[in-house]
């Protein structure tokens, strides 16, 4: 079995003689909601991992005005409340420095407090009234059919970004992690 990793954009050219690849990896990160002084505003959503026309997984969502992102997709994670996480969809209390990011398959969301996600995770809420952005879209071993010779362009999704709320600087939450894919075929 040979492996190649992306953590950047690039292309994959298919070996002669393979007819099939297994792909594990997601789309970036969202990022907290941002606060402001007189508004909060929901965080920017992670951008989408692709191999080619062949496979796409959407970023996950960022963390809305008082609310929990909505979910990457399993196994990716919903972005935690106020003081609570969303681990691959199960809600657990961590402290009260704001929602966790929402976990994406192998990693980990960024903490309370602002944390930033790993690969495909949600950014942390920078404090207690700030929700945690959602976890990318995750596949794990995802067989897709390819044809040998065929270059493909590989995109990997950049974890949402921001910066503070208007008037008020509360608002820096965690950067979304960007994406990743791992491409595995058999010589």
């Amino acid at each position: 079995m040979k492996t190649k990793v992306f953590t950047t954009n690039g292309t994959f050219v298919v070996p002669a003689g393979v007819t099939e690849v297994y792909l594990t990896g997601g789309g970036g990160g969202g990022y907290s909601n941002v606060g402001g002084t007189a508004t909060y505003h929901t965080g920017a959503t992670g951008g989408a991992t692709s191999f080619g026309t062949l496979l796409t997984l959407p970023g996950g969502a960022g963390g809305s005005n008082f609310n929990a992102a909505s979910t990457g997709g399993a196994p990716g994670g919903a972005g935690g409340a106020t003081g609570n996480a969303s681990i691959t969809g199960i809600s657990q209390f961590q402290d009260n420095t704001g929602g966790w990011g929402g976990s994406s398959g192998y990693y980990s969301g960024g903490g309370g407090g602002g944390g930033k996600g790993a690969y495909c995770s949600g950014g942390g809420g920078a404090n207690p009234i700030y929700h945690g952005g959602g976890g990318g879209h995750f596949v794990i071993d995802q067989p897709v059919t390819v044809t040998p010779g065929t270059v493909v362009n590989v995109t990997i999704g950049i974890g949402g970004k921001g910066a503070g709320g208007v008037g008020d600087i509360r608002g820096l939450g965690g950067d979304g992690g960007n994406g990743i894919l791992t491409v595995k075929w058999w010589e």
